[in-house]
């Protein structure tokens, strides 16, 4: 905790900035594979609906998802017709790759080594 404990050393949600969030949703679910947007450790992810004023926040990824098998993801969110980057290396051990959602936002997905 921070100093005098008011801030908490937790994510509670992050903000994913879309133009359609229905559109959006349809992509987590069915692209990213993500049936529920509250992570496993409770970390939710908000779709904010900014219609024709939506500009992705940031060129880089707004946040790391982790892939047991970063091949196969890699394989299959490009199946399911994604827009994904080539695998690289992160770091001494780890491997990931960019992916885009449907409103322009880079993910990183990585593999579990650290």
């Amino acid at each position: 905790m921070t100093e005098h404990g008011l801030i908490k050393n937790r994510i509670v949600d992050i903000y994913i900035s879309c133009e359609d969030d229905a559109r959006a949703r349809d992509w987590y679910s069915n692209i990213l594979g993500l049936s529920n947007l509250e992570m496993e450790n409770g970390v939710r992810l908000l779709l904010m609906n900014w219609g024709e004023n939506h500009k992705p926040i940031s060129d880089g990824a707004l946040f790391s998802l982790q892939s047991p098998n970063i091949k196969e993801a890699h394989k299959a969110l490009k199946a399911r017709g994604a827009k994904v980057d080539e695998v690289a290396q992160y770091g001494a051990q780890s491997f990931g790759f960019h992916v885009t959602d449907s409103e322009g936002n880079l993910i990183l997905i990585i593999d579990q080594a650290s």
